[in-house]
């Protein structure tokens, strides 16, 4: 199922009033998106950030995604990854300089939290502010998917948790 972007702005509306425990719930559904449902654009926003997170992170987050220079929109889906295949991909951004940024690598592997399978979309093999930075997906409904985000800081040895975003499908018409 794709969305307007009405329709998307609605939902994805619904969602930013979720505690992080039904986020937690929600995505142990463990359903994993196909490229079919995702090709394209999707509209997405950041839901609930860790409230760990180190004061920087929350300054870096603050000013790379939620500011006037690039708030942050949703990512593009551009090609399969199916069985053992990565596809590649791109976070959109509302602004006029860089409207297309931070490119992704995207396969299936098991998720840091419950060890369960989870569409990945990798950045480490791009060399940009998120060389450490893996998303871990999961459909939670037709054209909607919940992600959590994970950093490997280069003095740490675990990924850090960094918090939950929401996707939701476009429709193709919508010019993404």
């Amino acid at each position: 199922m794709r969305y307007s972007e009405t329709e998307a702005i609605a939902i994805i509306e619904q969602f930013k009033k979720s505690p992080s425990s039904d986020l937690d719930t929600l995505f142990n559904t463990e359903a994993l998106p196909i490229f079919e449902e995702l090709e394209g654009g999707t509209a997405g926003v950041i839901l609930a950030l860790n409230p760990e997170n180190p004061w920087w992170l929350k300054c870096v987050i603050k000013i790379i995604f939620k500011s006037p220079l690039g708030q942050w929109t949703g990512k593009k889906f551009i090609t399969p990854f199916d069985e053992g295949k990565k596809g590649h991909g791109v976070n959109l951004f509302k602004s006029r300089y860089f409207p297309q940024l931070f490119r992704f690598d995207t396969y299936v592997k098991n998720t840091y939290v419950d060890d369960k399978p989870c569409l990945a979309l990798d950045y480490r093999s791009y060399h940009s502010l998120t060389f450490g930075l893996v998303d871990e997906v999961r459909k939670i409904k037709e054209g909607l998917l919940l992600g959590r985000a994970y950093y490997k800081f280069p003095w740490r040895r675990q990924t850090w948790f960094v918090g939950y975003f929401v996707l939701c499908s476009l429709n193709k018409e919508c010019g993404v």
